[in-house]
């Protein structure tokens, strides 16, 4: 027994030992805690914040500044979109009411109660609905009475005068033989009763109408193409950019651009060569049949031609400066000083230019002069002389005043004598123009000749000896017209004669005389 009991002892106590813990909170075990960095290698720590720098911070406000901008040029383009696009409804708008009929009132004068009584007469009238009206009377929120459902050509509604009248032929009526329709009146008429009296009467041929004015319909010109499909990404471009026939339609404008520098002036101001390339570019597109598209492209480089004029006029020019005066070729000290006297004597009062320079005589007759015209623009029967006589004959003062200016390499002193030269032609021209005019038109007439081109004379022209046969041809038909009014004057005076001696000798043989 005492056994036992110390197992219940220990029983209970094992039991007081169970309650215990179960009365008691478990303690939960601690976890492993996490290493912990230190404050100077924490990367959450605030001080580790990486702070934005000043020019950081300005480039995010330009950011913000520019993405800002862009989103307000973005709503003033979406702006002046929607003010085209609501013009160009407009435009589309009055040139549909343009195209439309204008309503007659000849129209609206027509007696809707004999027609509509005619078409209710032949049963051919329907009541309709609102969606079903007509879309006039639908706008105007009236309730039509009743709307044809098919056509009656006017012509038997004039011919038939029952229908007219309102009354119907026996069989032909709506309700039955001898049936009449109710007199039938259009809100329309009832309005103009009301209204303002009714407007004249038109008559209804053709003629009357108004003509309706058409928009005019601008053709597209056809753009040149380039060779990459796509223009240069460079302002400058070449003729071997674009392809045929631009290329040579291009080439053929340059062509007479620079024999207009060489003939109508050599420096002219922007506006005077942009003019210039509208009007030859029209005039080879209508010698060529082929009209293409002027861009501001083509006008640059066009206009950019001048200079390879006056450049070609040089190099033609300066290997005959020696030979013609005798410069000679070395670099000795004796050399030097004869070519610098000879240079100097040749400038002075310009007397290169001078058939004889020592003397000052023959003014722009020096043989260098039409050489020099020789060999740029008379070369055969393919050069610019010829092909473009209009320009070269005669000869024109702005030619010969660049053929003077022709041996000066800087461009702005060339542009000064070229003005000096041109200045002193024109007064040497305005001395006596019938003579100055010949001498140049006998220049081209003899470069042209030395090509082997026959002259091209103008038709019509009356020489000396033509208007001295012309003068005796011309008297001699008034001498005969003169021979021939007295013969048929001599001829009238003997037939009356003859009449008066007939009449009395009748009255010598009447009886009673």
């Amino acid at each position: 027994m005492p056994r036992l009991t110390c197992i219940q002892d220990s029983d209970s106590d094992s039991d007081s030992d169970s309650d215990k813990s179960s009365s008691s909170p478990v303690k939960a075990r601690p976890r492993a805690k996490a290493d912990k960095s230190p404050p100077h290698l924490d990367l959450n720590a605030v001080s580790r914040i990486r702070q934005r720098s000043l020019k950081q911070k300005e480039n995010d406000n330009n950011a913000v500044a520019a993405k800002g901008a862009e989103i307000v040029a973005l709503k003033l383009k979406m702006k002046t979109l929607t003010k085209k696009h609501e013009k160009t409804k407009a435009d589309l708008r009055d040139r549909d009411a343009m195209d439309t009929p204008p309503e007659s009132e000849e129209e609206e004068e027509i007696e809707m109660s004999s027609f509509s009584r005619s078409i209710i007469s032949k049963g051919v009238v329907a009541s309709t609905t609102m969606n079903s009206a007509p879309k006039k009377l639908r706008k105007s929120g009236e309730t039509p009475i009743a709307t044809p459902m098919s056509r009656v050509p006017l012509t038997e509604i004039g011919d038939d005068s029952n229908a007219v009248n309102g009354r119907d032929t026996p069989g032909t009526g709506a309700g039955g033989v001898g049936e009449t329709s109710p007199p039938f009146r259009s809100p329309l008429k009832r309005k103009r009763v009301h209204g303002s009296p009714p407007p004249p009467t038109r008559s209804s041929s053709s003629s009357s109408r108004r003509p309706h004015k058409r928009a005019k319909v601008v053709k597209e010109l056809q753009k040149a193409e380039f060779v990459a499909g796509k223009a240069p990404s460079g302002s400058h471009t070449n003729l071997k950019d674009y392809t045929e026939p631009a290329r040579k339609l291009l080439k053929s404008v340059m062509h007479v651009f620079e024999v207009r520098v060489w003939t109508y002036g050599s420096y002219p101001p922007v506006e005077v060569q942009t003019d210039w390339v509208k009007e030859i570019w029209d005039e080879v597109c209508t010698d060529t049949g082929d009209r293409k598209e002027l861009t501001e492209r083509m006008s640059i480089m066009i206009r950019k031609y001048g200079s390879h004029a006056r450049s070609t006029l040089k190099d033609g020019v300066r290997p005959l400066i020696a030979p013609t005066y005798g410069f000679k070729i070395g670099d000795s000290d004796k050399v030097v000083r004869k070519n610098m006297r000879l240079w100097k004597a040749l400038l002075t009062e310009s007397a290169f230019h001078y058939k004889d320079p020592a003397e000052l005589t023959g003014y722009a007759g020096n043989s260098i002069i039409v050489e020099s015209m020789r060999a740029i623009w008379f070369k055969g029967k393919g050069s610019r002389g010829i092909l473009y006589e209009k320009y070269f004959s005669p000869i024109s003062l702005v030619t010969l005043a660049l053929i003077f200016t022709a041996g000066t390499f800087d461009e702005v002193l060339n542009k000064e004598r070229y003005e000096v030269h041109l200045q002193d032609l024109t007064e040497w021209a305005s001395l006596k123009p019938s003579v100055t005019g010949a001498i140049r038109q006998r220049m081209h007439d003899t470069l042209r000749s030395a090509t082997g081109t026959a002259l091209v004379k103008t038709a019509g022209r009356l020489t000396d000896a033509g208007r001295a046969r012309a003068l005796q041809e011309l008297e001699a038909m008034d001498v005969d017209e003169a021979a021939d009014t007295n013969a048929e004057a001599e001829a009238a005076t003997a037939d009356a004669n003859a009449d008066d001696e007939a009449d009395d000798d009748a009255d010598a043989d009447a009886p009673g005389t």
